[in-house]
């Protein structure tokens, strides 16, 4: 029964959060997981500075992409 809880709440969640919050999310997860996994200083600076795409350019190559 939690379970089922559990999925009709995580939907409900994800219906609230627009497609530039879950793709923030999902950059920041990235992030989080590059910096877990750097073994050098320089590794970790290179995860922090990495220059990542901005929502709107994802969206303009996503949307191009689907066009073509």
């Amino acid at each position: 029964m939690s379970k089922v809880l559990f999925i009709i709440l995580f939907s409900f969640i994800l219906v609230g959060c627009s497609n530039k919050q879950l793709y923030q999310a999902g950059q920041d997860f990235q992030k989080s997981k590059c910096v877990e996994k750097s073994v050098s200083e320089q590794q970790h600076n290179d995860c922090l500075n990495a220059d990542k795409k901005t929502y709107e350019e994802y969206d303009k190559d996503r949307k191009d992409t689907i066009n073509k």
